[in-house]
C-alpha cells in the first residue's frame, strides 16, 4: 500500500511539473517583451540647440544601464540613426557602449547611417563585424523571435542622394506584402526608421510613397505594430488592427526610449507601452529649454505610457482603414496649421480708404 501511494505521488508530481512547465513555456512564447530605442546619434561633434550631440555617448551609456535593470527582455531594437555619420570611429564608439548591454540587439538603418564616406556594403559589413546577431544579407529582413510573432524590418532610406526624405523600393513593398500574407496568424511588428504615418508634418522627412505601404497594411486583419523614429517625437496612433508608434531621440528632449510588452491571447492582444526617460535630468532640462515645441516632442500621456487591448474578432475593412489613415493625415496637417497660427503674431489688416465719389447732378 505504501509503495502504491508513493508511485501515485510521484506520478502526480510529474504531471504537475510537466503541466506547469508547459504553461510557463506557452506564456513566454505568447509574450514579446523588448525595448525600442531610437536616434542615438553617436558622435564626437558638439551639441546644437536641437541635439545634445556632445552628450550622445553619455546618454546611451546611461540608457544601457537603465535597460539592463529591466528583467526578462527578449531583445533591444534600435530604429535607426545609431550614429550621426557613418565612419569607423562612430560605429566603434556605439558598439563599445553596447558591449555592456546584457540583452541581444538588432537595428533598422536610418538616414544618418548613410551620411559619410561609407557605402551601403561597408555599413553592413561594419554592423556585422560588431554585432554577431546581425546575420542578414541586406538592410531589410524578417525573422520570428517566437512562434506567435513575426518581425519585419524595412529600409526606406534614399542612399544615393543622402537626404532625410524616404522612399520604399518596390522590392521591399513586395517583400512586405508576401511576409504579411504568409504570417496572418501572427502578431507582426514592423520596424523602420521613417514613419509611414507622420506624427507631425515634415515633408523633408516623409516617405514619398507612403500610401503604397499603408494600402498593403490595410489589406490584413491580424495585429500589426509599426515602430519608427526619425521625427524625434512621441506619438501612438491606433487604426483598427494597426498601431503606429513614433519614439523620440536619445539626444533630443524628452530623451527617452520605450519598453514594449505585447501578449497574444487567443481572442485578443494586450499592448503595454512604458516610457522611460534618461536619468540625466540636467542634460534633458537644458535641451528642453533649447528646443522649440518641446511639448510636441514629448507627446501626450497616452502617447507615452499606455495599455490597450485589441479584440481579434472586431475586424475593420480595408476601406475603413485607408479612409481613417487619410483622415489622420488630414488632421495632422490641420493641427500643424493651427499651431502655426497660434505661434505667429497676427498681422493687422490695413483698411483701404475708399474715396466717396459725388453723384452727378440730374439735369
Amino acid at each position: 500500500m505504501k509503495n502504491k501511494l508513493t508511485k501515485i505521488f510521484v506520478i502526480l508530481g510529474l504531471i504537475i511539473a510537466i503541466t506547469t512547465g508547459c504553461y510557463a513555456f506557452s506564456f513566454r512564447n505568447m509574450t514579446l517583451d523588448f525595448v525600442q530605442i531610437s536616434d542615438t546619434h553617436i558622435t564626437n561633434r558638439a551639441s546644437t540647440s536641437y541635439k545634445a550631440l556632445g552628450n550622445s555617448r553619455e546618454l546611451l551609456t546611461v540608457a544601457v544601464e537603465q535597460i539592463n535593470n529591466i528583467v526578462g527582455l527578449d531583445f533591444v531594437l534600435f530604429t535607426g540613426d545609431m550614429v550621426d555619420s557613418a565612419n569607423d570611429e562612430n560605429f566603434y564608439n556605439f558598439y563599445s557602449i553596447l558591449s555592456k548591454l546584457k540583452y541581444p540587439s538588432l537595428n533598422t538603418f536610418g538616414n544618418h547611417e548613410f551620411y559619410g564616406d561609407m557605402t551601403k556594403e561597408q555599413v553592413l559589413e561594419t554592423v556585422r563585424k560588431y554585432n554577431p546577431n546581425y546575420v542578414f544579407d541586406d538592410t531589410y529582413y524578417a525573422f520570428s523571435p517566437k512562434t506567435d510573432y513575426r518581425i519585419i524590418v524595412l529600409d526606406a532610406n534614399i542612399k544615393d542622394n543622402k537626404i532625410a526624405m524616404g522612399e520604399i523600393p518596390q522590392e521591399q513593398l513586395e517583400f512586405l506584402d508576401k511576409e504579411l500574407y504568409e504570417n496572418q496568424d501572427k502578431v507582426v511588428v514592423i520596424a523602420m526608421h521613417h514613419a509611414v504615418v507622420e506624427p507631425f508634418v515634415a515633408k523633408e522627412h516623409s516617405i514619398v510613397n507612403a500610401k503604397e505601404m499603408t494600402d498593403i497594411l490595410a489589406k490584413y486583419n491580424n495585429p500589426i505594430v509599426v515602430l519608427s523614429g526619425h521625427y524625434h517625437t512621441t506619438k501612438i496612433r491606433r487604426i483598427g488592427n494597426l498601431v503606429f508608434v513614433s519614439t523620440p531621440s536619445m539626444v533630443t528632449y524628452p530623451m527617452a526610449f520605450r519598453h514594449i510588452k505585447i501578449t497574444n491571447y487567443k481572442d485578443r492582444v494586450v499592448y503595454n507601452f512604458d516610457f522611460i526617460e534618461t536619468k540625466l535630468e540636467d542634460i534633458r532640462e537644458q535641451n528642453r529649454q533649447n528646443v522649440i515645441s518641446y511639448g510636441t516632442l514629448a507627446g501626450l500621456e497616452k502617447d507615452r505610457n499606455t495599455q490597450f487591448i485589441y479584440n481579434k474578432k472586431k475586424h475593420k475593412s480595408a476601406r475603413y482603414k485607408r479612409n481613417k489613415i487619410k483622415r489622420v493625415e488630414k488632421e495632422t496637417k490641420t493641427s500643424k496649421k493651427e499651431i502655426k497660427k497660434l505661434t505667429q503674431p497676427k498681422k493687422l489688416k490695413k483698411q483701404k480708404k475708399t474715396k466717396k465719389v459725388a453723384k452727378p447732378q440730374e439735369v
